[in-house]
């Protein structure tokens, strides 16, 4: 058991290094009428209360989306607490945009106490989650600067195949709500 957790615990080191050495990347793959977009990025320095408009597909939707954070919280235990500081918004920004991480995405796996990671699959039109999602956005909602290691990364499917003639432009100043 204690080789189980060596190498879970080591993995998990070697995701976290790749990550700070790598701190921004991005790669696509297309597949038939849908292509496959992979981001990461680390959050530090991002202001209490500002946004971070992660990744953003618009005209093309996402079908669904695995979304991974690092962040501090109350308890690192499988189930126990929601993310302190990074929230992640799903949907389209000025339209609608929902909250995806809590309590049940908290996967209790940490090497760095006062740290965990969360993990989250979202699917358009299930779950609380909007039909419509053209948008992952990472919005700070702790009472200040993100320092440390906070962590953003997801893998999406985005449909390519489909009609422009009904995407929502983000500078139309459509107004909409983001949970908090």
């Amino acid at each position: 058991m204690k080789a189980r957790k060596y190498y879970a615990v080591l993995a998990v080191g070697l995701v976290v290094a790749l990550v700070v050495v790598f701190p921004t990347k991005k790669a696509s793959a297309n597949v038939g009428g849908s292509q496959f977009v992979v981001a990461t990025s680390m959050l530090s320095g991002l202001a209490p209360g500002a946004v971070f408009p992660f990744i953003d597909t618009t005209p093309h939707t996402i079908s669904q989306a695995h979304i991974a954070i690092t962040d501090a919280t109350t308890s690192c235990s499988a189930g126990a607490a929601a993310p302190s500081n990074v929230k992640v918004l799903v949907g389209q920004a000025g339209v609608s945009l929902v909250s995806v991480m809590g309590a049940a995405t908290n996967t209790g796996i940490s090497t760095t106490p006062g740290q965990c990671v969360f993990h989250v699959t979202i699917k358009a039109g299930q779950g609380g989650v909007p039909s419509t999602v053209t948008d992952i956005v990472v919005l700070n909602g702790g009472s200040s600067a993100l320092t440390g290691i906070n962590t953003v990364t997801a893998s999406a499917t985005v449909r390519t195949d489909e009609s422009a003639s009904n995407w929502h432009q983000h500078d139309q100043g459509v107004s909409g709500n983001a949970e908090r």
